[in-house]
């Protein structure tokens, strides 16, 4: 685990973006194939960062054309993260936890029954993690 927690840039969580939704390893060309948003070079920097900060670690190595290109893999999920930046804001008792999940999934007034439906689904996934925890 790392010993001291931080904030990804709104780039470095952007390229995090596509190592979380992706189903396999990435390397600088795979990103860069799948986005306008930034030229080679900030994507390498990007990637040198996040690896400089343990959210990448390499993962092989894949030749295209002349050349070679690391593959990354993220070393934590989404909601490991997430969960590193509310504990750096201080969000880490159990009752602060119930106040971020009641937070998350509040109702907007005025909705339709969808949510609730979203509801009940959201407290049997929350019923299911806390016997997972009980069990643990």
């Amino acid at each position: 685990m790392r010993k001291k927690t931080f904030e990804l840039t709104k780039g470095e969580e952007r390229i995090m973006e596509f190592f979380w939704d992706s189903q396999s390893p990435l390397t600088s060309m795979d990103i860069s194939s799948m986005t306008d948003e930034f030229n080679d070079s900030y994507i390498h920097r990007l990637l040198t960062s996040l690896l400089k900060k343990e959210m990448l670690e390499v993962n092989g190595i894949e030749k295209s054309g002349k050349q070679y290109a690391r593959k990354f893999v993220p070393t934590m999920t989404r909601e490991e993260y997430g969960a590193m930046v509310m504990k750096g804001l201080g969000i880490k008792d159990e009752k602060a936890l119930a106040k971020v999940a009641a937070a998350l999934f509040k109702k907007p007034e005025g909705t339709d029954g969808k949510e609730e439906t979203d509801t009940k689904e959201l407290i049997k996934e929350l019923e299911n993690i806390v016997e997972q925890l009980k069990n643990s």
